[in-house]
């Protein structure tokens, strides 16, 4: 609705400047992904530092993104509560994998 208490049209430029609603929806994709996860097929030998973990080409691995949202090392603010501001304040600038709601790549598209 408009000042006068009339409704007006939802124009493309008007759902652009709603910033709180991007950062609702962006909010509810963290908490509830779409999509479970990908697989991945390794493309080289690697070994993961610290726990040791070897990983061969040819491998497959499964990326679950529910894990990447709640995984505290990832997030400053708290990632079991719903805090949609995270995405206007401290965690705006997240780790780039952290949130993937369609994925990653060049087949994260949903359309």
């Amino acid at each position: 609705m408009n000042d006068d208490g009339n409704r007006q049209e939802l124009s493309l430029e008007r759902l652009d400047s709603l910033m709180y609603l991007d950062c609702v929806i962006k909010e509810v994709l963290r908490l509830a992904p779409p999509v479970d996860g990908a697989a991945r097929t390794l493309t080289i030998n690697d070994c993961l530092p610290g726990s040791g973990a070897h990983f061969y080409k040819g491998d497959q691995r499964f990326i679950p993104f529910y894990v990447l949202t709640q995984d505290s090392r990832l997030w400053s603010i708290d990632p079991k509560h719903f805090y949609p501001e995270r995405f206007l304040d401290q965690d705006k600038d997240h780790r780039p994998y952290a949130f993937m709601p369609f994925g990653g790549g060049h087949g994260q598209c949903i359309g």
